[in-house]
């Protein structure tokens, strides 16, 4: 009898926990399209041109928008004290103002959204005892960069404000793979928790190298692509697959040292981030045609499959962004899947690692 009893409650505790692993995985997973919906939305308001509109950061009392006459006149003035205003917008009216403005304290609002969106039910989760105080240090560890990611946002602001309507180039790359790299954490967590790995198949164990690859390139390209939009490189070439009518334009190499051609010439950077979306093609080429080989169904090979689909679509329209001389819509669906193709990336190199506990 007594063994019956102890049966009876080994399998609830099972229950329990599958129930509580599951719910902690639907919670990273809903914390990362938060993110994912961040990064796309964040780049629409650079699209609209309304990032330095808020030319002030205050952490805890700037959750409430101006809520008077005044309030507005004053967030205007502060930005007509900014370069945007004198170079780019002079003359601008107030009710233009608030346009813009609206779209970076909305973007503002979301991060804090999605920042307790994690830390509340954390605490939640640590009080019940659903994730041990053991993996405190890795949740913490998210926790401490979604703090940082704040700092860094207002820092890649601020660089806008000083003497050029323009934020520098390696602070928004910084800032978008950090944001990146917190969707990609909180996924990589999540998938530990929702699928079990207690072995891996050696199909699966075949598709590591390839699968690392592409997820490498993958996050090079996205970190070209932040360059790109730093720089405003985009606008450069309207002509694919030549620039300018040429395969190696003139000017590629013209700033010394050579080095700071790669992160600062505007013809380098968009050289260079359009061949490599075709070595992110490769990659994904080479991972499709080996999960084909290697695992004939199954979860792995229907991702690499649709891996080479978001490639393929990427590349497409990223000659229409060109050709079309960066249209604020096709700009925004590409990095969209961008950002879609690195969430899969993530999960296909996670399945091809040993199982691991949580």
């Amino acid at each position: 009898m007594a063994t019956r009893t102890e049966a009876a409650n080994v399998d609830s505790s099972t229950v329990a926990a599958a129930a509580g692993d599951r719910q902690v995985a639907n919670w990273l997973f809903l914390v990362g399209i938060g993110i994912a919906a961040l990064v796309i939305f964040g780049g629409w308001v650079r699209l609209s041109h309304s990032g330095l509109s808020m030319a002030e950061w205050r952490p805890l009392t700037g959750l409430l928008p101006p809520l008077s006459a005044e309030a507005w006149e004053n967030a205007f003035g502060v930005y007509r004290d900014t370069p945007e205003y004198r170079i780019v917008n002079a003359g601008m009216t107030l009710a233009d103002f608030k346009s813009i403005y609206w779209m970076e304290y909305i973007h503002r609002v979301l991060g804090r959204v999605v920042g307790l969106a994690y830390a509340v039910p954390l605490l939640v989760f640590l009080a019940r005892r659903v994730i041990p105080m053991t993996r405190l240090p890795a949740f913490g560890l998210i926790g401490i960069l979604f703090a940082a990611q704040g700092v860094l946002g207002w820092w890649m602001v601020k660089s806008g404000l000083v003497n050029e309507p323009a934020v520098s180039q390696y602070r928004l790359a910084a800032h978008l793979l950090l944001a990146l790299g917190l969707m990609g954490a909180c996924l990589w967590l999540g998938l530990n928790y929702r699928l079990s790995r207690a072995t891996t198949s050696s199909a699966a164990a075949a598709l590591r190298v390839p699968a690392v690859l592409f997820l490498a390139a993958v996050a090079v390209q996205i970190a070209s692509g932040a360059l790109m939009a730093g720089l405003k490189a985009g606008w450069v070439s309207a002509t694919f697959p030549k620039m300018l009518g040429q395969w190696i334009p003139a000017g590629l190499w013209s700033q010394e040292p050579w080095i700071r051609n790669i992160f600062e010439n505007q013809f380098t950077v968009h050289f260079q981030h359009r061949w490599l979306a075709f070595l992110v093609l490769a990659t994904a080429v080479g991972l499709a045609l080996r999960a084909r080989r290697t695992e004939p169904g199954g979860f792995l090979r229907r991702a690499a499959l649709w891996a080479l689909y978001l490639v393929v679509g990427q590349i497409l329209v990223g000659v229409v962004v060109i050709f079309q001389d960066v249209p604020a819509w096709a700009a925004s669906i590409h990095q969209t899947v961008g950002v879609a193709t690195l969430a899969l990336a993530v999960s296909i190199y996670h399945q091809t690692l040993p199982g691991r506990s949580r």
